[in-house]
């Protein structure tokens, strides 16, 4: 089975970081975090690091995308062919859909009304309605699709096809593939620049990262060793600097946007570390496979903070929209 990989949104959910805030002005930085052979999903609050709320699911949960008003989480299960959705606010699946044939990806468009699934085995990428789960719209992409993010500004979907060694380019008003895009062995994971000038992109087997001017023709205009097997990426909110978890080192590649320079130290993840995310604008969050852990990072010092325990297996994570940022 292919490995969970990273959505992120933004929205309101103050409510949820209920205690030991950021500061005054903000609310502490909440994160779901999935955990595939657990079958939950767990709240973690990142600056008190602590598990807020655990949430049961169905089995082999995989990827999860937060909806922009931070009421909801959608989770899929490639195993079952599901997508489940949960309720924030009551902490409990409200409804679950039957989706394609292994939905993987998954991320909510901007308007909350559309979600955008990845299908592992099916090779396409399905739109649902977000209130009914019913499919409506598809598009064949590459092979394995995998990690997906929306660039609702240009009205594009990005998909990651790890073994076509690709990336598809997808117009969302008519879900019509327009661009295909080479990149390294295998693709995984996948984050904009704030201002979707240009797409990163983890490349697992070649053990590298993406980097992917878009626009009108888009283009890979470089390519770069960051350690052994990246499985997730990020971007801080100011787009200077990119993350990558790196799985078989356990560690962290801190990369300069503006040079592509990779920062000599990486700090250490864990034993197996995979999804990673942005949660404000100064901490990061990743999770560790093997030691079923959250680790939290200083984006500042570029230091671990801590680590916090959750359910056996955590597999990718996903920023709660309105808190932290």
């Amino acid at each position: 089975m292919a490995r969970a990989l990273i959505a992120l949104a933004v929205g309101p959910l103050a409510a949820l970081a209920a205690s030991e805030p950021a500061s005054a002005d903000a609310p502490s930085p909440l994160v779901a975090v999935v955990s595939q052979k657990a079958a939950e999903v767990a709240l973690v609050d990142i600056d008190a690091r602590r598990v807020r709320a655990v949430i049961a699911l169905a089995a082999v949960p995989a990827g999860l995308a937060a909806s922009p008003d931070g009421t909801t989480v959608y989770v899929t299960h490639p195993d079952l062919s599901l997508v489940s959705r949960i309720d924030l606010a009551s902490r409990t699946v409200s409804a679950t859909f039957k989706v394609g044939l292994e939905p993987f990806g998954i991320a909510v468009r901007a308007d909350g009304r559309s979600v955008l699934v990845s299908d592992w085995s099916a090779n396409a990428l399905i739109r649902l309605d977000a209130a009914t789960g019913a499919e409506t719209g598809r598009v064949a992409v590459g092979r394995a699709p995998a990690g997906l993010v929306v660039d609702e500004a240009a009205g594009l979907a990005y998909v990651a096809n790890r073994e076509s060694n690709h990336v598809t380019v997808v117009r969302l008003a008519d879900m019509a593939r327009v661009a295909t895009v080479a990149t390294g062995r295998a693709p995984f994971a996948l984050a904009l620049s704030p201002g979707g000038e240009r797409l990163y992109v983890a490349n697992v087997q070649s053990g590298d990262l993406s980097v992917i001017e878009t626009g009108t023709a888009p283009r890979e205009i470089a390519r770069l060793k960051v350690g052994l097997m990246p499985y997730g990426v990020a971007v801080t909110p100011d787009g200077r600097t990119v993350l990558v978890s790196n799985q078989q080192s356990g560690k962290l590649a801190i990369v300069d946007a503006e040079t592509l320079a990779l920062a000599s130290a990486q700090p250490r993840l864990g034993t197996f570390p995979e999804a990673i995310a942005v949660v404000s604008p100064t901490r990061a969050a990743a999770v560790d496979w093997a030691e079923d852990e959250v680790v939290v990072i200083d984006l500042v010092e570029r230091t671990i903070l801590g680590r916090v325990k959750v359910g056996t297996s955590p597999r990718n994570l996903v920023a709660l929209p309105g808190t932290g940022h």
